[in-house]
């Protein structure tokens, strides 16, 4: 057996573009895949990793990140997946739902139930901070500040040190504390670049804009719909709606992961807030709940937050040629999407077919990513020798620019191999 003196690093998925992210490292004693994500609009997966894996480091509960480990049991895999219990409980629900939805769309399946139960069975719940023991190597999950249970991954080998951050949020939020930052010596960072273009709209400025934007659509006995992704946006919506005098509706996977969430009540930085908003809201259950919203101003907080699938369809198919109703967009839109269709043409697409949407239309930047500053903010503070960006459609530039700064930079596309 070769042995390697350095650890390589290659990328599967997600170099020089967002999602299906997935990361072979090898120690030249193991071999860890950190993530082993899909596209989550066209369900393409990353590069095949080899099968003598020792163990998955998944980093959080988003398709993007884990929807095509279950994949890995139906080609063989018997060890471990390494995440935080919130992580692993709310993956088991996302994976379950894409089955779904990718037999809905008539594609073949890239795993069965059994899979994602073979991957819950062998799964190991990480506490944030604790140290895993492997022959050569440790590792750690520190806090993302991304979604509930999500964490960066901080794996040691001999004296190297290398940090992948997964998608991370520097700033403190509603429902989120800060990403970790306290990180010392690291020679290698491979960070999320998803937003390293462009800064966000400021969170005060963005909470004032949407609470007075409902209030004045109600106010016109409208109805305000927030297409939401069912995990983080959901809650974070809730605690920011919960004391404005509206009535709140919940529909979809998002009553569901709340559930998890408050399950695991050290997943979230105010878990009694939470409780006490999630309390407060109506749960639609099933088809008669639904026509009864639309008898009441309300707000409608329902996934999908891309409008891909879930219940949001059914509200926006009643009240999109209504004039004095709105519909706002809390995250981003691929290219593809249902919803950066509505929010560019005002139009949904479906088939051949194609309907004008009359409903006001609004877009508020939520991002649970780090944006354009904060990212220069946190490269300089961490400071590693060498910083490897990937999950971002600008990597080329980012790179250019982070040289620029005097970083030694480089964003490897999928099969690249990086060495340190």
């Amino acid at each position: 057996m070769t042995i390697i003196t350095m650890l390589e690093i290659t990328t599967l998925g997600g170099g020089q573009e967002i999602g299906r992210s997935s990361f072979l490292v090898d120690t030249g004693v193991e071999k860890f895949l950190i993530d082993y994500g899909l596209n989550s609009q066209n369900f393409t997966a990353p590069i095949e990793p080899p099968a003598n894996l020792d163990a998955v480091l998944l980093s959080h509960a988003h398709l993007d990140h884990c929807g095509m480990i279950p994949a890995l049991y139906n080609n063989g895999y018997i060890n471990k997946v390494f995440a935080t219990k919130t992580t692993l409980q709310l993956s088991e629900l996302l994976l379950r739902d894409s089955i779904k939805i990718q037999g809905r769309k008539g594609l073949q399946p890239q795993y069965f139930s059994n899979d994602i139960q073979k991957m819950m069975q062998n799964s190991e719940a990480v506490e944030l901070g604790e140290k895993l023991e492997f022959s050569k190597t440790s590792v750690q999950m520190l806090d993302a500040g991304h979604i509930p249970g999500s964490s960066s991954i901080l794996l040691e080998s001999g004296k190297t040190k290398l940090l992948y951050t997964g998608d991370i949020k520097y700033i403190e939020t509603a429902l989120m504390n800060p990403a970790y930052k306290d990180y010392k010596n690291i020679d290698a960072m491979m960070i999320e670049s998803t937003y390293s273009y462009q800064n966000h709209t400021d969170r005060d400025q963005l909470v004032q804009k949407l609470k007075d934007k409902i209030k004045e659509t109600v106010g016109k006995d409208g109805i305000v719909l927030l297409p939401s992704f069912a995990i983080g946006r959901t809650q974070e919506m809730l605690l920011l709606l919960s004391d404005i005098g509206v009535p709140i509706y919940m529909d979809g996977m998002g009553i569901d992961a709340t559930r998890i969430i408050l399950n695991n009540p050290d997943s979230v930085k105010d878990p009694e807030k939470l409780k006490k908003a999630f309390g407060k809201a109506h749960k639609v259950e099933d088809i008669k709940d639904r026509k009864n919203v639309l008898n009441e101003n309300c707000v409608v907080i329902a996934s999908a937050g891309m409008l891909q699938g879930g219940p949001m369809h059914y509200y926006l198919r009643k009240l999109y040629k209504k004039e004095n109703c709105l519909m706002i967009f809390n995250g981003f839109q691929p290219e593809g999407t249902t919803g950066r269709a509505v929010l560019e043409k005002h139009r949904i697409i479906d088939g051949n077919s194609e309907v004008e949407v009359r409903m006001g239309i609004e877009f508020m930047d939520f991002s649970a990513h780090i944006g354009k500053d904060n990212l220069y903010r946190f490269i300089e503070q961490v400071n590693p020798k060498k910083v490897i960006p990937v999950h971002g459609g600008f990597v080329p530039e980012f790179v250019a620019e982070l040289k620029r700064r005097g970083f030694d930079a480089v964003g490897p596309k999928n099969g690249d191999v990086v060495k340190i």
